[in-house]
């Protein structure tokens, strides 16, 4: 890949390109555009004369230009159009149960092992994964009492800094321990008591800058009105497991 042999204190003092900035190319021809996105090593213009858009390899500018590109890429916190693979899966951690004068109290301890892949050929940086479970608390368990829970659209979550994430890495964490408690009574008369917590769903959003630049929902139907607060804590690990494969030497 060609790197610009540009001044960086030159291209600092001249700040990134404005719109309708001139761009041009290795051979000298020149094109009035307005830079869009960057996406690895190539970048979304839009011609000012007609608004067409196009994508180009940066490579393909004369060194000054390409400078001001990657300059921009740098300093523009919206320049990078990311795309970032989401995945979440939930995960039973603890199941308990105990029956008592013909009544059954069950615990039940979920959590989801949440996967997040960088399949930009940029790094991530300043960024921050957001969580929140969505969930009915129907039932408390009082000591050998069920109790009125906390009731409909309840939320669990939290948001955690990510670390710089390269081309191809993965992180993976597992959310903290949600506890969902059913309760069930069959008297040989009467009517049958029967209380269940239940998990609706969960909504991950990955935000860079105040921007939500990728997000995940499990239940579209069951993700509106969100609020962003929690103070659990848990583990982030960043792996990269093509680099892995082929042992550190391989280069980014």
């Amino acid at each position: 890949m060609k790197v610009a042999a540009v001044d960086r204190s030159l291209l600092r003092s001249l700040g990134a390109p404005d719109p309708g900035w001139t761009l041009r190319d290795d051979e000298g021809r020149e094109i009035q555009a307005m830079l869009l996105s960057a996406h690895g090593d190539m970048v979304k213009i839009q011609r000012i004369e007609d608004e067409q858009e196009f994508d180009v390899p940066i490579s393909m500018f004369d060194p000054e230009t390409e400078g001001r590109i990657r300059y921009w890429i740098e300093e523009d916190p919206d320049a990078v159009d990311f795309t970032l693979d989401i995945a979440a899966t939930r995960e039973l951690a603890d199941s308990s149960t105990v029956e008592l004068a013909g009544r059954s109290f069950t615990k039940k301890e979920w959590s989801y092992k949440v996967v997040i892949h960088n399949a930009t050929r940029n790094d991530l940086n300043d960024a921050e994964v957001e969580y929140r479970i969505l969930y009915d608390d129907n039932v408390n368990f009082v000591r050998t009492q069920p109790a009125p829970g906390e009731g409909d659209n309840q939320q669990d979550g939290q948001a955690v800094n990510i670390p710089t994430m390269t081309f191809n890495d993965e992180i993976e964490f597992n959310t903290p321990v949600l506890e969902m408690d059913t309760y069930e009574y069959e008297p040989t008369r009467g009517a049958r008591e029967f209380l269940k917590d239940e998990i609706k769903g969960i909504w991950i959003r990955v935000v860079r800058h105040d921007e939500v630049i990728a997000e995940y929902r499990s239940n579209e139907a069951a993700m509106g009105g969100l609020s962003w607060d929690n103070e659990d804590e848990f583990e982030i690990k960043i792996t990269n497991r093509f680099k892995e494969s082929f042992g550190e030497e391989v280069e980014k």
